[in-house]
């Protein structure tokens, strides 16, 4: 009797374990992001045990400074070849998938939830069918850009909150959208930003919520458009991408609750919807030129 291959949840750990010797240094979970996961690796020389399928599609981008000998067979395709030096590789969801490597190898592996892509797909496209191709080894600035500040961002903490991340993970996915896919969508492009009642839904929005956790998917909600195009029509409008917009009307509502000086720091940054005062505190220097003390204090 065949044994059937493994189907896997890569944003569970215990799933990620049964082919991948160790668990990752870093991962997503803390971030929240919906339907996007980043987990990043160090593996010594391995072969998964067996032939897999993954739940979600899987993007594994190499380190740098890292390149090893590699095979691997994704559907009916085997190759074997060195692959590193920031170099790509894509194998769609529920495709079969097995890998063995001869030495250390550092990676980043970026899931995307199927549905995410596929409305996408209706969103920007308007056509309903979608196919993903797997592709081993190519070299993509846009990716590696995106990949390496979705990476730095959960290694600084996330200080921008949900709403970056799922930012670049929607810009990631629109990408792969126009590199791996059999029909290439051609994206809608537009010039004239949100119509103003329409940006006024958002703002309103924004500063009624901007004490809690914002998602990029409430505010897209919000004006009744994909996730994609609200943020580039939301910058065409403002100048400032959402999560910038998000932060500068943070720090300025932390400006107005500075000025009672008996409020604690720490407070303030959470009134303003800041998960830790070093976030505020980052932020505030950033845009206003002192820390929070010193402008509590003049």
């Amino acid at each position: 009797m065949l044994q059937q291959p493994l189907k896997l949840d890569m944003t569970k750990l215990e799933d990620s374990t049964k082919v991948l010797p160790h668990p990752p240094l870093l991962n997503s979970h803390s971030a929240g992001w919906n339907e996007v996961f980043l987990a990043y690796y160090h593996h010594p020389g391995y072969e998964t045990p067996i032939e897999h399928l993954m739940m979600q599609h899987v993007l594994d981008v190499t380190d740098r400074s890292n390149c090893v000998e590699h095979e691997r067979r994704v559907g009916d395709r085997y190759q074997s070849y060195w692959f590193g030096n920031g170099e790509i590789a894509f194998c769609p969801a529920n495709t079969l998938h097995w890998a063995v490597w001869q030495q250390e190898a550092r990676f980043t592996l970026i899931t995307f939830a199927p549905q995410l892509l596929a409305r996408l797909a209706t969103e920007c496209t308007g056509r309903d069918r979608l196919e993903l191709i797997p592709r081993f080894q190519f070299v993509d600035p846009v990716i590696q850009q995106l990949a390496s500040a979705l990476k730095a961002d959960l290694q600084t903490g996330c200080p921008a909150g949900r709403i970056y991340g799922e930012s670049l993970g929607v810009a990631l996915a629109v990408h792969l959208l126009i590199t791996c896919s059999t029909l290439p969508p051609k994206i809608s492009t537009y010039s004239d930003g949100l119509p103003q009642y329409k940006l006024q839904q958002v703002t309103d929005y924004i500063q009624a919520h901007l004490n809690l956790e914002i998602k990029l998917s409430d505010l897209a909600r919000t004006v009744g458009m994909s996730q994609y195009y609200f943020c580039r029509l939301f910058k065409q409008s403002t100048g400032m991408s959402p999560h910038q917009y998000l932060i500068r009307l943070r720090v300025e509502r932390a400006k107005q609750l500075l000025r009672q000086p008996d409020l604690a720091i720490a407070d303030v940054a959470f009134q303003c919807g800041f998960s830790h005062q070093s976030h505020l505190s980052c932020h505030f220097r950033r845009l206003v030129g002192v820390s929070p003390k010193t402008f509590q204090q003049q």
